[in-house]
């Protein structure tokens, strides 16, 4: 019975360590860059529409950095207004020394009417990750922030307070034994 505890003990350790050292930089990270640029210059955006379907799902994770120019085919993720779109570069014209892009989402038919000026480009995507926007987003209700990210630091918290509660135990009985044997 207690190898079994012990045997169960160290596997939850296991796996509430994995969390916490290899999930939660990654989650932490991207709702860093979700928000501000200041790793490395690099953002993320989640996808909320299907219009750059088949190439980016709905609920995917775009991450982008600023270039100096970007290219016909490129995906950049820009300012239209107050929201943010992430459409593919289709065509180019530079005037008065500003380049402006003409952008398309992949699903879409046309292309989109407003020219996007080179100011209004906050990077460009250099990588995704399908679906994992909808746990971003889940992450930023503060029922997701509690159930993810304090609750797994709560445990393990609470796991590291029991084993050092179990070897100050120890310790105890190892001292308590060496004085009975110093007695006898």
């Amino acid at each position: 019975m207690e190898e079994n505890k012990n045997i169960f003990s160290e596997i939850l350790g296991f796996l509430l360590k994995g969390v916490i050292y290899g999930v939660l930089p990654i989650l932490l990270f991207i709702m860093i860059t979700s928000r501000t640029a200041i790793i490395g210059g690099i953002q993320s955006f989640v996808i909320l529409t299907g219009s750059m379907e088949p190439s980016i799902p709905v609920g995917s994770i775009v991450f982008t950095q600023r270039f100096s120019s970007y290219n016909i085919g490129n995906i950049i993720a820009f300012k239209n207004g107050d929201r943010t779109v992430t459409h593919r570069i289709v065509n180019l014209e530079k005037k008065n020394n500003l380049t402006y892009y003409q952008t398309r989402g992949d699903a879409n038919n046309t292309a989109d009417i407003d020219k996007v000026p080179q100011t209004n480009v906050l990077g460009g995507a250099f990588y995704s990750i399908p679906y994992l926007g909808r746990l971003v987003l889940f992450l930023k209700t503060v029922f997701g922030f509690l159930l993810f990210i304090v609750l797994p630091a709560l445990i393990y918290i609470i796991y590291e307070i029991f084993n050092i509660k179990n070897e100050m135990a120890k310790e105890i009985e190892k001292k308590l034994l060496a004085k009975m044997q110093v007695k006898t």
